[in-house]
């Protein structure tokens, strides 16, 4: 690889790693303070897509919006950070895809029914779905580790939690189960958008 070359993936690398800490912080905060605002949501029975349509909607739906663009960029800059197996490329492919997914749920709100449906899954399968090829694919052992266990936890908040919920009876909303995978997620791409841009600064 020519130094112009290197150079030119290390900025892109330490750009990911930027947009990837602003991306699994900012929001968060920004769901988080909708979820307080909005006097009408309760964890209880609501499920976070609900405040899309309330008159917080510009504050959750942005954040949707720009979470999903700022994973974006951050997620392409794996693609020079990860090797190039077969599972490591299926991987990046699938949190591309939910992260143009999670921006497309802040334009496509409940009022769109079917499409929100379909954008909302899109989002909450394909991103831990994509952590699982990756630890499988990722040769690093620390990595693949984090990357399996957190994948998999977050598929289990979104999958198994609703089926305890159901069955237990219990009285909790789906905002928990899509909170909670959201956080597992954000743990994920804040420890990796950390490596990144130390791999930016080790690359001189």
């Amino acid at each position: 690889m020519s130094q112009k070359s290197s150079s030119r993936n290390s900025i892109l690398i330490r750009l990911a790693g930027i947009s990837g800490i602003i991306s699994s912080t900012l929001p968060l905060l920004m769901i988080l303070a909708s979820t307080i605002l909005d006097k009408s949501f309760s964890w209880n029975k609501d499920a976070l897509s609900d405040i899309g349509v309330s008159q917080l909607a510009w504050l959750f739906n942005s954040a949707l919006f720009v979470g999903g663009l700022l994973n974006l960029l951050f997620v392409f800059g794996l693609r020079y950070y990860f090797g190039k197996t077969r599972w490591l490329k299926i991987g990046v492919i699938l949190i591309i895809v939910s992260s143009f997914s999670l921006a497309l749920v802040g334009v496509f709100t409940e009022d769109y029914s079917i499409i929100h449906g379909l954008v909302a899954l899109g989002y909450l399968l394909l991103a831990p779905l994509g952590l699982i090829c990756i630890g499988w694919g990722e040769k690093s052992h620390q990595i693949r580790r984090v990357s399996l266990v957190l994948g998999i936890t977050a598929l289990l908040a979104i999958l198994g939690l609703p089926i305890i919920t159901f069955v237990a009876n219990l009285q909790i909303g789906f905002a928990v189960p899509e909170f909670l995978e959201s956080m597992v997620l954000s743990i994920w791409t804040f420890w990796v958008s950390l490596k990144l841009i130390r791999y930016k600064i080790t690359s001189y």
